[in-house]
Formats: C-alpha cells, sequence, structure tokens
C-alpha cells in the first residue's frame, strides 16, 4: 500500500473523529519520520509493512476515542512542543492566556528580564512553567506536582527547551516549603471541575486524561480555594496570581480574593470571550 492509498483508507475509517485527513498524516509523519511535505511530495512510496503495523495500531488507539496527542506523545503549546502521556493533562490554547498575562504585567513594570521567582502550582506536563522559564531564562521558578508521573515529563520538557526549574513533588493544598512572600509570581493551572460537569465530559477525556487532575471534589472550587490560599501566603506585595479556571467560575474566583490580601482582582477571557482566568495582585497585609 503506497503512502497516499493508506492516508485515504485511514481517513474513512476515522470518519467521525475530529480532523480524520489531518489524523492521519500525522500519524505517517511520525511513524515514517517525514515531514508533511515530504508526505505529500512522495505520496506514491510504498508503506514498509513494519510502519503499516505500526500506523494499524495507533489508528485503532483513535477509533477508541484515545486522543491524538496521547498517540503520537506531544501537543504544542505557546509554539513548542511538549510531551505526554496519560500522567498529565493535554495541554489547551486557552491556558496560553496565562503565559501572556505574566510576561505583560512585568514588562509593564519594566522587570521583564530581572531575576524574578515564580511557583507553578499542579505543573502537570510542565508546559506553563517550561514556557515561563524559556521566555525569560533570567526567572526562575519552582515547578509543583503530586503526581510523580507528572513531574517526570516536565522534568523531560524542561530538558528538552532549555529551561532551568526547580521540581517539587507535594501536594499544593498542603503547607508548602516555602518561605511567605518568596515569589513574584504564583500562576496556576488546578483541577476545577465539578463532579457533575465531569459526567457530562467527552468521552476522550474522561476515558483517557487523569481525573485527578480535572475534578478537586464534588463542587469544583475546592482547589482553586486552596490554591489563593497559598498564593496570598507565597507573593511579595505587587506580585501577580494567576489562575486558570471554568469559564463558569469567574465570580466565584474573584469572591475567594479578599480585599485585604489583594488589589486589581478581575477576570481575563478566552478568544470565544468566554470567563476564563483569574488575575490578582498582592497587596500588603493591613
Amino acid at each position: 500500500m503506497t503512502r497516499k492509498e493508506w492516508k485515504i483508507q485511514a481517513t474513512r475509517r476515522l470518519e467521525g473523529t475530529d480532523a480524520p485527513a489531518l489524523t492521519a498524516q500525522l500519524l505517517m509523519c511520525q511513524v515514517l519520520g517525514v515531514d508533511r511535505v515530504a508526505l505529500v511530495a512522495h505520496s506514491e512510496v510504498p508503506v514498509p509493512a513494519e510502519a503499516e503495523e505500526r500506523l494499524e495500531a495507533m489508528l485503532a488507539r483513535r477509533m477508541a476515542g484515545e486522543p491524538l496527542a496521547y498517540i503520537l506523545g506531544v501537543r504544542e503549546f505557546y509554539g513548542r512542543d511538549f510531551a505526554v502521556d496519560r500522567h498529565t493533562l493535554i495541554p489547551r490554547p486557552e491556558t496560553e492566556h496565562l503565559i501572556e498575562e505574566a510576561l505583560a504585567y512585568f514588562d509593564r513594570r519594566g522587570e521583564g528580564h530581572a531575576a524574578l521567582r515564580f511557583a507553578d502550582l499542579g505543573t502537570g506536563s510542565g508546559c506553563i512553567a517550561v514556557t515561563l522559564a524559556a521566555e525569560r531564562p533570567s526567572w526562575r521558578g519552582c515547578a509543583v506536582d503530586i503526581s510523580e508521573g507528572a513531574l517526570a515529563k516536565a522534568r523531560a520538557n524542561a530538558r528538552e527547551h532549555g529551561a532551568e526549574l526547580e521540581f517539587l513533588h507535594a501536594d499544593f493544598t498542603q503547607a508548602l516549603p516555602f518561605a511567605e512572600a518568596s515569589f513574584d509570581l504564583v500562576v496556576s493551572n488546578p483541577p476545577y471541575i465539578s463532579e457533575e460537569e465531569y459526567a457530562g465530559l467527552d468521552a476522550g477525556v474522561k476515558d483517557f486524561e487523569p481525573r485527578t487532575a480535572l475534578v478537586p471534589g464534588p463542587e469544583g472550587m475546592e482547589h482553586p480555594r486552596a490554591v489563593e490560599e497559598a498564593a496570598r501566603r507565597l507573593l511579595r506585595p505587587g506580585g501577580l496570581f494567576l489562575m486558570e479556571h471554568g469559564w463558569l467560575q469567574g465570580e466565584a474566583c474573584r469572591a475567594l480574593c479578599s480585599k485585604r490580601f489583594w488589589t486589581d482582582v478581575h477576570t481575563g477571557c478566552d478568544l470565544a470571550g468566554r470567563d476564563r482566568y483569574l488575575v490578582a495582585i498582592r497587596t500588603p497585609e493591613a
């Protein structure tokens, strides 16, 4: 079977999934070790039998509903490829807003390239922490996660992108071993999906992505609440707190931020105009 023939039949079999033709192409690119241009330019080249076996196995996984990112083992985030597996959430485009907000805030203050310290609570694949460290090499960050499997991926991604980070295996809902007011930025994409919302999620998420990285408890606000408490303790006056949340949680997350501890509390929106992340600045305690 030629490359063109395999792509045609795979696209047909993937009908009903997201972007079947693109999926078939990406699977072939990975297995054959070519880019999409070469794939098209040499479409009449036969697919070796061993490669076809691997392609069939990957195709079966996708037809069973497994996300393409897990099959390929990689997902792009902020222009970089991040290794992912079943220990980590798949990075989403909306999380890139946290990066943009952090860079813009410190650039406005003239501190974009200063020696700042940041903490990423619940780092997962490390996409936030690694991206911040890669974009701003002068920043020093600590990536925290309760999952050893997630931290292993985060470390691998940091090595891949030359990002200097510390890694801490810890539960951010408990006291963390940092001094008070020791960070300029606390950023987090914590679990925030309620039990009720989880029940209605797409099977590709429920059946494959780690539940503990999605659901903090029945309410969905259990971990956002814990992250705010940690950020309140860890941030210096003037420090920036950024936290992703569900599109219906904007008001609830703003309500976490007492005027005694926070100023300029507002909600940032994603590209669809939906509430997506909390922004707050740490004030000196009254």
